[in-house]
């Protein structure tokens, strides 16, 4: 049975546009919840519940009065989260029924994921400064990518960017001849755009404060059909480390999903309802695992997950024939 309170924040599954609810009654037989975004009142039976209990973290950010603030510290009074943002203790009633940014290991569970590729967006992101030179310039090709820059090569490390219809966070003016590799520099009107360049570090803070890539969900077909592996990406401090289990409960060491399966996964978008069942019989299990080895390694917060799946992942625990 569901561990309910009234004054706890859940949203339906099942629903999940009517938002953030508020239970308003519990009892061993049935759970009373106000959805105040859209002003409807709900009943459901614990047995046939789509709630989902929604917890932030501290670092996350909520708003509460349409303002969007940080969470500092998180203490419980009788089953109910109180949040400190600054100077100030909130209960989580008080938080807004539509958050911009949801929890992101309920994410998959209600049917949002991004498409696979910008795990390792994320990824690279937040490891940007531990990246060798290569891996860093692909790094920085893909995010001005993702943020509609056009890269256009004049040699073999210079090149010029057009920025004309990009979407970066913040206008920049960049005229001359750039490159990423400080070594290449030919002259003194070449922009070196290093980890450090305001172009890198402003864009790739952006990216990390949204919710892109935080919940991908990839279809790689050189896994078993009807198995999965769930990759998660964890801070303590500085420190990004990345660990991959298996359906097994197996970690995997230096696990990638197939190439080609995540050149498939750009700019397309997964449709999570065929897979609901699976998920939500396999994919808490692995989240939990990913808990606590990380909890046992020190690894830190949850970042971001992607849930890679084979091409029968819908059938996941039912009988071959």
């Amino acid at each position: 049975m569901l561990n309910i309170k009234p004054g706890q924040r859940w949203i339906s599954a099942a629903e999940p546009e009517l938002g953030l609810g508020t239970i308003l009654r519990a009892d061993n037989r049935q759970i009373d919840i106000i959805f105040t975004g859209c002003g409807e009142l709900k009943h459901f039976t614990h047995a046939a519940s789509p709630l989902l209990r929604v917890t932030f973290q501290v670092g996350d950010r909520i708003a509460i009065d349409q303002q969007l603030l940080r969470i500092e510290g998180i203490s419980d009074s009788e089953g109910v989260l109180v949040y400190q943002c600054g100077n100030e203790h909130m209960i989580e009633g008080a938080i807004d029924p539509d958050q911009p940014m949801l929890p992101l290991a309920l994410r998959l569970l209600i049917g949002q994921c991004d498409a696979g590729h910008l795990f390792d967006l994320r990824r690279m992101g937040l490891q940007r400064h531990d990246l060798p030179q290569a891996d860093f310039e692909a790094y920085a090709m893909a995010l001005l990518d993702h943020y509609g820059c056009r890269l256009s090569p004049v040699s073999e490390h210079a090149f010029r960017i057009a920025l004309d219809e990009s979407r970066l966070p913040e206008p920049f003016a960049v005229d001359s001849l750039c490159t990423f590799d400080v070594e290449a520099v030919g002259d003194a009107s070449m922009v070196c755009i290093d980890r450090n360049h305001p172009l890198i570090s402003a864009t790739t803070e952006h990216f990390l404060q949204s919710h892109a890539g935080n919940a991908g969900f990839l279809i790689d077909d050189t896994l078993a059909s009807r198995s999965a592996v769930l990759e998660t990406l964890f801070v303590n401090g500085t420190a990004a480390s990345h660990l991959a289990i298996d359906a097994l409960g197996n970690v995997l060491s230096d696990y990638r999903p197939n190439e080609q399966a995540l050149f498939r996964s750009r700019g397309s978008q997964n449709d999570l309802k065929p897979y609901q069942r699976s998920l939500e019989r396999l994919y808490p299990v692995l989240l939990n695992k990913a808990l606590e080895h990380a909890a046992n390694s020190g690894a830190g917060t949850l970042q971001a997950l992607r849930l890679v799946v084979g091409s029968e992942f819908a059938l996941f625990g039912k009988q071959i024939r």
